[in-house]
């Protein structure tokens, strides 16, 4: 197996092994040892303007859907607390269900403790299930057949997946990427593709032999990794550091695939970033060129990314005097800026309904909705909590969106999933 970067950066500290796909790393005495400083290659020399020579977002699709509005109100709001009896839980994430109910991920703070899957219908909780932990979770999505599949670093096991059925309790576990001993830092998304049959997943991997970054397609029926890609040379044809915690998402495209969305670093200078996009097919081979949605002279780094059904991205971006939202279609590039906020804080989050008219953000007292086609950004939506709030996240649902976070009443960190509509 090949593909270990070595850092850009020296001075990682500590001495840990990751084996992707059961590929030993080897000893140390077996390593290539470093040239001197004076011969050192410095790389390529990357490209850091926008990718304007690419298509341009035009706006919503025409012949899409009709658009359902703006999001103007709390559905329903869910106090999840009596789904874990005497054991405080943050929920950690959530998915929408197809009947317009959702299923929500608790942790419990003891980590000796299973999680619980939460099955959510109209404002109850209608149904509960032990899940062996998922750390670091990566993404929930709803299968075929009504099953939950849970992504991300499995406690003990390595990375992977486990698929678990709401009603029962069964859990299947697929380990994709086993690890020989504890890795000192690592993130990931996944992304479920449009017919349901396939979930990708993306590692970044910090270890001893260097970073180890690689994408790979699992069936989702059998569990089987159909194919894998090492991203190493990929990723360095744009960026001079790994992705790492640059990390963006991963988002289905039309055809089958997925685009990967990080903020690469083009110089040496790690702070110098530029949001870009990569492609790839349904065999992980690259789909076009790489995608830059802003240039380096405008100091962007990607808040939050949202997906739309025919592979549109959208990126809300903070630069130095607020945050843009930007939209880059499937195979295309830089484009026009569809909305322009002062504020860079509650930029984390981002949903954008199937029309492309209306997005939702986060906001101080719950969310808020703006207009992609005119920029103009409506009031917020309360959550009527009138102590502590931390709206954590957002998802996208049928007709609106679902929220999780935390709020200091009626109780202290009480646990709650907001469904949201028009």
């Amino acid at each position: 197996m090949t593909g270990w970067r070595r850092l850009a950066a020296a001075g990682v500290a500590g001495g840990l092994v990751l084996a992707l796909s059961g590929c030993p790393v080897g000893d140390d005495d077996d390593r290539t040892p470093e040239p001197a400083p004076s011969a050192v290659d410095t790389g390529p020399v990357r490209p850091t303007d926008p990718s304007t020579d690419l298509p341009a977002y035009t706006g919503p699709p025409a012949g899409g859907p009709s658009t359902a509005g703006p999001v103007t109100r709390v559905r329903a709001a869910v106090d999840l607390t009596s789904a874990t009896p005497g054991t405080f839980a943050r929920v950690v994430s959530a998915v929408a269900a197809p009947d317009g109910g959702a299923f929500a991920l608790l942790s419990p703070a003891d980590r000796t403790l299973q999680q619980s899957l939460v099955t959510l219908r109209g404002d109850a909780i209608a149904g509960v299930v032990p899940v062996p932990r998922v750390e670091d979770v990566w993404g929930m999505h709803v299968l075929d057949g009504g099953s939950v599949a849970v992504t991300g670093r499995l406690a003990g096991e390595g990375y992977g997946l486990r698929v678990v059925d709401p009603a029962t309790g069964a859990v299947r576990t697929t380990v994709v990427l086993p690890v020989e001993d504890v890795v000192r830092s690592s993130t990931g998304r996944s992304a479920l593709s449009r017919d349901s049959r396939r979930l990708h997943l993306f590692l970044s991997a910090v270890t001893d032999a260097g970073v180890r970054e690689a994408l790979l397609e699992v069936d989702v029926a059998t569990g089987r990794v159909r194919a894998e890609r090492d991203l190493s040379d990929d990723v360095a044809a744009v960026s001079t550091f790994p992705v790492g915690d640059q990390l963006a998402g991963l988002l289905p495209r039309p055809s089958g695939g997925v685009t990967l969305v990080f903020d690469a670093s083009p110089t040496e200078v790690p702070e110098d970033r530029i949001p870009t996009l990569l492609r790839y097919d349904t065999d992980l081979e690259p789909a076009g060129a790489a995608s830059r949605a802003t240039g380096l002279s405008e100091g962007a780094e990607t808040q939050s990314v949202a997906g739309a059904a025919d592979g549109t991205v959208f990126l809300l971006v903070a630069v130095e005097d607020g945050s843009w939202l930007l939209a880059v279609p499937d195979g295309g590039g830089a484009g026009p800026l569809l909305a322009q906020l002062e504020d860079r804080v509650y930029g984390y989050a981002l949903t954008v309904e199937p029309a492309q008219v209306w997005a939702v953000l986060p906001s101080p007292v719950g969310v808020r909705a703006v207009d992609l086609t005119t920029g103009a950004a409506l009031g917020p939506v309360g959550f009527e909590c009138y102590r502590r709030l931390d709206v954590r996240n957002l998802y996208p649902a049928d007709g609106g969106a679902i929220a999780i976070g935390e709020c200091d009443s009626p109780r202290e960190d009480s646990q709650f999933l907001w469904f949201l509509a028009p």
